[in-house]
């Protein structure tokens, strides 16, 4: 078969970087692999990027390409694969091809490819069957974008890869969005950080995901800016004061300030330390019977250290449960550490928890790792998923909770801690125990008591629910159309509060603003999974603004892509400046 070469744009020059390395389209490509222990180094060097992956870019990928034979892949800047999620066995194609762990797609090695193409070009792209400079290659759709540390430094990137789905436009603003989300979440992680401040010049884009993004200390210095903020900001620079670009009223408490032309919303990132326990009586209320009754226990039992274990399908926000419980509590200047056991590697669970020696294993951090376990000292240590922990693992942390010291792994001096112990599981713990999967005197020594979250099917205030989160992602004033709500409070949830959350956020940005968000503003994916089809719509009115939704997607996407750049957005778009202007007049957007 005779595949034609791409003859422009990046396509072209990866092509011919793929070429100038020496590589031939019949040939297989040289597997070049990490072995494990710098696999485990470099999962300790970019540990933060991969929970921040879990957080913020997961649950989106999986609202929306959960049933779509999928899997979101993470790379380092070199192009080694640290992680992936999604399908968990590829067909026989694709692991021919050795897309896993710890495996390098770089495309001096592999050629033209997603992953190893847009670190290159730096830029989000998608390379689509015979796009692909390696014939081997050919049958799979693949789109990724490089990630941005908010110094400007690449840090990896983010893919999606597919072998029966075709990727379309929408599949590049997914993925637009997962980095987007990543970024965002990187820069709000900056040490030190405190105050978050959205800015836009029309309120409709304060929350669109497209704002400017300040981040300041709590002296209202600047941390870190993302590419809309410094375009908006001009010369604002890290250090400066953040009141001579934004004036006084800042943090003025307002939902929505001014400051001339921008619109200002400001958020703390972190708790106020708070004196004195507040009473558990006006604190956070929850209009569920049955999930009031657990907050009032929990935080009985938590104010005087005793353990809890939290029962719940995934999804129910157990996690969110204990965050508040942690504000609530006398332990809420301490720290939170959270550690999901089902996210870790089996061989990374106890260096991760107990901390390590200097030099204890190859690869290992030459001043040592505290670890969680100590790293919560005077505050919560919350074990999630903790159902999944290696019975070896489990043996270790019982000695810690029975004597509240902790050893680090490779070391002989042992640390005294104090903490609040919750733990978390979907899964059935005595049976655990029965089948010999969990050890039973750690199973009696977590739970002190035992409390057990509703599914969102179950909970009385699901109408409630549906309308705030509808209220928080919503871009601009809009109602729920009663048929969509009927629609929302009939489905059984099997995500919880996690599937609901993320689908709302999904379909306010697929309505974009509009006065009523409908049935017809949720992607097919959605559609499918509410029950219902394509067919209760007029199909040309639901195609037309599904089509000029993604047309308007990809030219803000662009426009921020290239910071205002009129000129770099038109060729890109391969369209004339005027017309440029034109959509962008209409999308609400000024150059």
């Amino acid at each position: 078969m005779t595949i034609a070469s791409p003859t422009q744009g990046w396509l072209s020059d990866s092509w011919s970087r793929s070429q100038g390395a020496g590589l031939r389209e019949t040939d297989r490509p040289q597997e070049k692999r990490l072995n494990r222990d710098a696999l485990a180094e470099r999962h300790y060097a970019h540990k933060q990027l991969i929970e921040l992956m879990q957080q913020h870019a997961l649950p989106l990928f999986n609202q929306l390409m959960a049933h779509s034979q999928s899997r979101l892949i993470l790379s380092d800047p070199e192009g080694y694969v640290l992680h992936h999620w999604g399908v968990s066995k590829y067909s026989d194609k694709l692991a021919n091809i050795a897309l896993d762990i710890g495996v390098n797609w770089h495309e001096q090695y592999r050629g033209t490819n997603a992953i190893g193409t847009a670190l290159t070009a730096k830029q989000v792209v998608s390379v689509i069957g015979e796009q692909h400079y390696i014939r081997q290659h050919r049958f799979m759709s693949c789109t990724a974008s490089p990630i941005f540390a908010p110094n400007g430094e690449i840090i990896g990137a983010i893919d999606i890869t597919s072998e029966q789905q075709r990727h379309t436009q929408q599949t590049l603003l997914l993925i637009s969005s997962l980095v987007q989300q990543v970024e965002t979440a990187l820069l709000c992680h900056l040490p030190g950080s405190h105050y978050r401040i959205d800015l836009a010049e029309q309120p409709s884009l304060i929350a669109s995901g497209w704002q400017g993004i300040v981040v300041a200390n709590a002296e209202g210095k600047i941390l870190g800016c993302n590419p809309m903020a410094k375009k908006l900001l001009h010369s604002a620079r890290v250090g400066d004061d953040v009141r001579q670009y934004l004036g006084q009223e800042w943090n003025s408490g307002e939902p929505i300030s001014h400051h001339q032309r921008l619109h200002l919303k400001t958020q703390q990132l972190v708790p106020t330390p708070k004196t004195h326990l507040v009473s558990q009586q006006i604190g956070v209320r929850f209009r569920d019977s049955i999930l009031e009754r657990a907050w009032q226990q929990a935080n009985k039992v938590v104010s005087r250290n005793i353990p809890l274990l939290i029962f719940g399908e995934t999804g129910v926000g157990k996690e969110q449960f204990v965050n508040k419980l942690h504000r609530q509590s006398q332990r809420a200047n301490r720290p939170l550490v959270a550690v999901n056991c089902a996210a870790l590697p089996a061989e990374l669970v106890e260096s991760e928890l107990f901390g390590y020696q200097a030099g204890a294993f190859t690869g290992a951090s030459r001043n040592g790792y505290e670890g969680k376990i100590r790293q919560a000292d005077g505050g919560f240590l919350f074990l999630d998923e903790i159902g999944e922990m290696p019975l070896a693992t489990q043996s270790r942390l019982l000695r810690v909770l029975q004597e509240r010291e902790v050893v680090p792994v490779g070391g002989n001096r042992s640390y005294k801690v104090d903490i609040q112990v919750v733990a978390a599981t979907h899964a059935d713990l005595q049976g655990l125990v029965r089948g010999g999967q969990f050890r039973e005197d750690l199973y009696y020594r977590l739970n002190g008591l035992q409390v057990s979250l509703p599914p969102l099917r179950k909970r009385a205030d699901i109408e409630r629910i549906i309308h705030k989160l509808h209220k928080r992602y919503r871009i601009a004033p809009q109602r729920l159309s009663p048929e969509l709500l009927a629609s929302l409070l009939r489905h059984s949830w099997p995500g919880n509060l996690r599937e609901l959350d993320n689908l709302m956020q999904v379909a306010c940005l697929m309505a974009d603003g509009e006065e009523v968000l409908c049935w017809h503003h949720l992607p097919d994916a959605l559609q499918q999974q509410l029950g219902q089809t394509k067919q209760d719509e007029p199909q040309s009115e639901a195609c037309e603004s599904e089509l000029a939704l993604m047309v308007n997607a990809n030219i803000v996407a662009t426009f921020h892509r290239f910071n205002g750049n009129v000129s770099q957005c038109a060729k890109h778009l391969g369209i004339s400046r005027n017309t440029l202007y034109r959509k962008l007049k209409l999308i609400g957007l000024k150059p």
